[in-house]
Order: C-alpha cells, then sequence, then structure tokens
C-alpha cells in the first residue's frame, strides 16, 4: 500500500517538475498563467456591488 502511494507521488513529482520547466521557457504562457487571473480578479471586485438599493419586495 505505501509502495503504491510512494509511486504515485513520484509520478505526480514528475509530471509537475516537467510542466514547470516547460513553463519557465515559455514566458508569454507563463505570463498568461499569472496576469489574466489577476485581471479577472479585479474587473470581478469592481463589478459586484454589495449596496443593494431599488429592490422590489412582494409581501404577501
Amino acid at each position: 500500500m505505501i509502495t503504491r502511494l510512494w509511486s504515485s507521488l513520484l509520478r505526480i513529482n514528475a509530471i509537475v517538475s516537467k510542466e514547470l520547466r516547460q513553463l519557465s521557457r515559455d514566458r508569454i504562457i507563463f505570463g498568461m498563467i499569472v496576469m489574466i487571473p489577476l485581471i479577472q480578479l479585479l474587473l470581478f471586485g469592481y463589478a459586484i456591488n454589495t449596496n443593494v438599493r431599488n429592490v422590489p419586495t412582494a409581501i404577501d
């Protein structure tokens, strides 16, 4: 059981290290991976308004 877990962790580590190496070679993709979520975070932060005004309510 432990050898299976260890084997899986080694495989995951190999895949992650390969992907990080590829990302470090391509600066444009790395920039997109970092910048697009930051831009979305800023846009959604400005779009969400927690001040509730002019909301119709119905009382039964």
